[in-house]
């Protein structure tokens, strides 16, 4: 046995006269992939755009976590062992030609007992590869993963890949037959050691006439491999890894742009949102560019499974079709069904939910509703034709009547004057007095009279708890619905009054029971900071904005609760199943609030969906479908109800109740409940029942 200090590697072995043909070949590879990258850039600035490249800490932090250890690639079991196979293998064989290259050119490193650790590991990680394409055409070409592409690219690559490592293999066990390097010791190379036994009866001239044209092979086949990246999907390597570095630097449920020069683009008639292509942002290019076609945006979205014809994947891919090929002037979508298939189907912008389901799953950070609310902008600001009728009448009520039903705001205020009656005068906000909250009801709470004992049971449990709580009079819809669909402009009018009136009254803190309203108070308004401030009619506004602090009913309850400031005490026989509300749960983070209301009521017999937190479906009634619908395959509410059924069904017993924590889902599930037989209830609502009326107590 060789002394293993001697042991190294003997570069270009039986291949000395082919060294030139590696430099110049692999010059040409990174000429190619540099090209590439000059020409995505380009794509990505195209108009002038300018990349944010801070803050650095950040960009680190999620180069790091998103595309060093595939944070979000892993959450999917099988399919992410399967990258992690492919990934790990194949950034160890990175290294390990790295280091080969240091070992030649700068100094001996991989020597001794550091080079048999080197070679064991090179074994492992193509071992890896291997097991890795192998399960990665297997679940393609069976269907393992619903909606993968087909396409025979994806097919070649991992073929290229299988190629690359079974090659390499058998060289080093070739040139280990000449070179004899101390095999006795087979541990460091079990795969090579096959080989290496294989080819001990040939001559050296032999071998070198099977290794000279095989080491040739693969080195082209491994050059020719990386020369492609650019236009295959390994692609998303360079792509992929630039996106979630260059993330939008706010959380997922502030990154819907603002356009702070509105008033601007209003006066010179400019579109907002996107129209064409040059509308889009180089963050929303980049996101079109990283797309992996893994399709668990689309395998995860209500309006698909539902059978709508919108696929987040296909939005992305189709904004990125364009770019690719220099569309930045024409239209994005389609205006009549004639039209190429490059372009965006309108319906499908319509279809969207915006539940963020896309958003949550994609493991490379695309934030496609940021894009789909673009698009529904670029419509609205331009009148197209493409707009649901429904959703024109919403706006066109929330104009009107300050709500998105077209119902008289008289009728409002008469209850808000019943709950008067009921908790006192003082709950009718007063300018001259101070409260802990002020409780913005909500369009779809104040004028639904199935839903109002929400906000009833809301002001019960605070006032009971010993909060001064006021109500007011005057409260308008939040501009949510005008979000949602577009219209811009609307928004940001509505957003001024609203501010305007909360600027007239004393308060700690803003209570909301919608998560949509909780969601545009707490992310949305604040996106427009700058433009209130930099507005001389509104910025007198911008302390009312800076200070405004928002708490969604779930979390105050849960809160009081856990301090023993609302204490349940009725027993409750109910089967009980939550619903995860997208705009609380997945937008906003707020999981575990209502269930821990939930689970401080005795008595309740809790299950979960088997889609829950947030993986949760949507109700349907988020991106404005409360107001209109897409009339095309089954009802997403109906879908959800069925699985809450389901649920309820196992968790036994005659009363079963879907919970819920969001007036949008309240309505949506009540459409469903009497074909499946359970009853919908807010969270406050069953807290409120399990706390026992100091009246019935006294009696």
């Amino acid at each position: 046995m060789a002394d293993p200090v001697s042991i190294q590697i003997e570069h270009f072995a039986m291949v000395e006269d082919l060294e030139p043909i590696v430099y110049i070949v692999s010059t040409i590879t990174v000429i190619v992939l540099l090209y590439s990258l000059y020409a995505a850039y380009k794509r990505w600035t195209y108009g002038g755009e300018k990349i944010q490249y801070g803050p650095w800490g950040l960009r680190l932090k999620n180069l790091l976590k998103y595309a060093i250890f595939q944070w979000k690639v892993v959450r999917h079991r099988f399919p992410g062992t399967i990258h992690l196979l492919i990934y790990g293998g194949m950034f160890w064989l990175l290294i390990a030609t790295t280091l080969r290259a240091i070992d030649l050119h700068v100094a001996r490193i991989l020597t001794g007992e550091v080079w048999m650790v080197y070679k064991l590991l090179n074994n492992i990680a193509g071992l890896t590869v291997i097991i890795g394409s192998i399960l990665a055409i297997i679940r393609r070409a069976r269907g393992l993963t619903p909606n993968l592409p087909k396409d025979p690219v994806y097919y070649v690559v991992h073929i290229l890949f299988l190629t690359i490592v079974i090659t390499g293999f058998f060289l080093d066990g070739l040139v280990a037959s000449v070179t004899r390097t101390a095999f006795e010791k087979v541990w460091f190379d079990p795969i090579g050691y096959w080989i290496y036994k294989w080819a001990l009866g040939m001559t050296t001239g032999e071998v070198a006439s099977i290794y000279r044209p095989l080491w040739l092979f693969h080195f082209l086949i491994a050059q020719f491999t990386l020369a492609i990246i650019p236009y295959t999907n390994l692609w998303h390597i360079a792509a992929a890894t630039l996106n979630v570095t260059f993330a939008r630097p706010e959380p997922a449920a502030q990154a819907i742009r603002a356009f702070q020069d509105i008033d601007e683009r209003i006066e010179e008639e400019k579109p907002i949102g996107i129209v064409k292509l040059s509308d889009t942002t180089w963050k929303q290019r980049m996101d079109y560019d990283a797309c992996t076609s893994c399709m668990r945006c689309t395998n995860a979205c209500p309006a698909y499974n539902s059978g709508k014809v919108l696929s987040p994947r296909d939005i992305i891919v189709k904004m990125r079709d364009q770019m690719y090929n220099g569309k930045w002037d024409e239209t994005v979508w389609k205006e009549n069904e004639e039209e190429a298939t490059l372009k965006i189907d309108p319906e499908a912008v319509w279809s969207c939910v915006t539940c963020g389901a896309c958003v949550n799953e994609c493991p490379v950070l695309i934030h496609h509703v940021d894009t789909i609310i673009d698009l529904r902008r670029g419509m609205m600001s331009t009148g197209s034709e493409q707009i649901p009728e429904d959703a024109l009448n919403a706006l066109y009520s929330m104009q009107q009547t300050g709500n998105p039903f077209g119902y008289n705001p008289v009728d409002r205020e008469e209850w808000i004057r019943e709950l008067a009656e009921k908790f006192g005068e003082d709950l009718i906000a007063d300018p001259e007095q101070e409260y802990d909250y002020i409780y913005w009801i909500g369009c779809v709470t104040s004028y639904d009279p199935r839903i109002r004992p929400v906000a009833e049971n809301t002001i019960k449990l605070l006032k009971s708890a010993g909060y001064k709580v006021g109500v007011l009079l005057e409260e308008g819809c939040c501009g949510e619905p005008a979000k949602r669909l577009g219209e811009e402009a609307l928004f940001v009018e509505m957003m001024k009054m609203n501010l305007e009136t909360l600027s007239q009254y004393k308060f700690k803190k803003l209570l909301v029971s919608c998560p949509h309203g909780y969601h545009v108070f707490k992310n949305e308004y604040k996106k427009y900071l700058d433009y209130i401030k930099n507005n001389e009619e509104t910025r007198e506004l911008a302390e009312v904005l800076e200070n405004l602090e928002v708490e969604h009913h779930s979390v105050v309850l849960a809160r009081l609760v856990k301090e023993g400031k609302i204490k349940p005490s009725k027993t409750l026989n109910l089967a009980v199943t939550f619903h995860d509300p997208c705009y609380l749960g997945r937008w906003n983070g707020h999981f575990d609030e209502p269930r821990t209301v939930l689970e401080t009521v005795k008595g309740l017999r809790l299950k979960e969906m088997p889609r829950n937190r947030d993986k949760s479906f949507c109700c349907g009634g988020g991106g404005g479908h409360m107001f209109y619908e897409i009339k095309r395959g089954e009802r997403i509410a109906r879908i959800r109800a069925e699985e809450a059924a389901k649920t309820l069904e196992e968790a036994g017993g005659d009363k079963k109740v879907v919970a819920v924590a969001c007036p949008y889902c309240n309505t949506m599930f009540r459409g469903e409940a009497e074909d499946f037989g359970f009853e919908v209830k807010d969270i406050a609502e069953i807290l409120g029942e399990s706390v026992e009326d100091p009246k019935e107590k006294s009696s």
